[in-house]
């Protein structure tokens, strides 16, 4: 099955797609889709990754990339993109995650 989730960067216009699958060898294919540049290069180099790039932050590739690209650290597709992974890899429950629909960020007065 395939695990997909939109990520809607309404501060940068920009809106992220991003697919995650898994191979069944304890690694999950990513397919991301967006118009940013930063997230494309963000992306690049993240097509198969591994439970401990999910899980374990002092040594996953996903928060190395963060450090490494232009992206800015409040974008939320490195978010979106371990959320995806996650429910792919069992680690949030698919029932679960479609009931919210979403995680938010609200800016406040």
């Amino acid at each position: 099955m395939v695990s997909k989730v939109r990520i809607e960067m309404r501060v940068c216009s920009h809106e992220t797609v991003v697919e995650a699958s898994d191979n069944g060898d304890g690694t999950f294919n990513i397919r991301v889709e967006s118009p940013c540049p930063n997230v494309r290069e963000f992306a690049r180099t993240l097509e198969v990754l591994t439970m401990d790039d999910l899980t374990d932050k002092s040594h996953s590739r996903v928060f190395d990339r963060m450090r490494e690209v232009k992206m800015s650290a409040n974008c939320l597709v490195p978010a979106g993109l371990l959320s995806a992974a996650w429910v792919e890899a069992g680690l949030v429950a698919r029932s679960r995650a479609l009931a919210q629909r979403s995680n938010e960020v609200l800016f406040l007065e």
